[in-house]
């Protein structure tokens, strides 16, 4: 089975994955949350990305990682790809509700697939209002 990282700015993903996890309200895989200070500084980088490869490590069990961000090309995303190419990751970001409950309830599907179902969840829970 696939494990689940999600790194972003503050709380979001501790509060992301709570809600989800009451949505979904079944056994879901290994998940483990990282979240950046929005205001850290340059000489914080380094315990941050320490964590980061500490927790690709632990969940990287054979099945890979799905890793999710918040905002692509911020700090908690950039972080996470310096360690993509040496693990057997993929990467989504713009994490929503939506993406993650999609993935949680196919969470038994092999990792290419898995990003896949979580961009296709992402985008059908995103749509226009009237008169936008």
């Amino acid at each position: 089975m696939v494990n689940i990282l999600i790194v972003t700015h503050n709380k979001i993903g501790v509060e992301i994955l709570k809600s989800a996890e009451i949505i979904v309200g079944k056994c879901i895989p290994s998940v483990k949350t990282i979240s950046i200070p929005g205001n850290l500084k340059s000489d914080g980088l380094g315990l941050y990305a320490d964590q980061i490869k500490s927790d690709i490590e632990f969940l990287e069990k054979g099945d890979g990682v799905l890793i999710l961000t918040d905002i692509l090309g911020a700090t908690p995303s950039n972080l996470v790809h310096y360690f993509a190419s040496s693990h057997n990751v993929k990467i989504l970001a713009g994490l929503n509700l939506p993406m993650l409950i999609r993935i949680l309830n196919y969470a038994d599907q092999p990792l290419e697939l898995l990003a896949k179902i979580g961009i296709v969840g992402a985008n059908k829970g995103i749509t226009k209002e009237i008169g936008i």
